[in-house]
């Protein structure tokens, strides 16, 4: 499954925010603002779960939002989704496609790689970030 969407408790802080994932221990973001701290959250889930792909353990099942306790009343409770390209997905594939001569031309001759061309546009149009 390439999509996850986890719980993320998110903590009111004097400068901004400070989330942590309940099911990935020791995971934490502090950020001045919720925006900021959303997308520094799902570089780390990303992180993560390829990490335990990597090693070859278990992803966590998302735990349910009753089971999560809050410690401030001012917590509250969002979900993030993150895109992970599973590791066996990393084989290369061949995709035909079509385009006008004339582009096709233009640019062959400005020296453009097509394929990588083709891969980037996709993956920004799905939000996925490269995997390292």
């Amino acid at each position: 499954m390439p999509n996850y969407i986890y719980p993320v408790v998110v903590e009111e802080t004097p400068t901004g925010v400070s989330m942590y994932f309940p099911d990935f221990p020791g995971t934490a973001v502090t950020a001045p603002s919720i925006v900021a701290g959303i997308k520094d959250a799902k570089v780390m889930l990303i992180h993560r779960i390829e990490e335990l792909h990597d090693n070859n353990e278990p992803v966590p099942v998302p735990s349910e939002i009753s089971a999560i306790e809050l410690e401030e009343p001012t917590d509250r409770i969002i979900y993030v989704e993150v895109f992970v390209m599973p590791p066996a997905d990393d084989k290369t594939v061949t995709k035909n496609c079509t385009m006008p001569k004339w582009l096709r031309d233009a640019g062959e001759d400005a020296g453009l790689n097509f394929s990588q061309l083709l891969q980037q546009s996709v993956r920004e149009a799905l939000g996925i970030e490269k995997r390292l």
